[in-house]
């Protein structure tokens, strides 16, 4: 279960949090995910979650995709995304009762 909000933030100091943000960016452009999904977590840092969840979702990542845009707390992006996760459900089901159809016929 994906719980909203973030437990795992820490409360720091405005200038700390900047230079904290600024690593965690230099990270994430050096593809080392994990770091920068570390610090941005940490100092809660809302843009660099989102960008995270989408990062994981280019990579097939569903679970993880999902656990960034729920702490990111960015309510258009958590709709879209239901939203489009709720298609998929809809086009499965509909494919199995398609294949359940031909399995009659034969």
């Amino acid at each position: 279960m994906i719980k909203k909000g973030n437990n795992y933030k820490k409360i720091v100091d405005s200038k700390t949090r900047v230079h904290l943000i600024r690593k965690g960016n230099e990270f994430f452009s050096e593809g080392k995910i994990q770091s920068a999904e570390n610090i941005f977590i940490t100092v809660d840092y809302k843009d660099g979650l989102v960008r995270l969840g989408d990062y994981y979702l280019e990579n097939n990542n569903i679970y993880k995709a999902t656990q960034m845009y729920f702490l990111s707390e960015n309510q258009s992006i958590i709709t879209n995304f239901c939203q489009n996760a709720a298609k998929v459900i809809t086009k499965w089901l509909d494919e199995d009762k398609n294949y359940d159809k031909i399995l009659t016929i034969k």
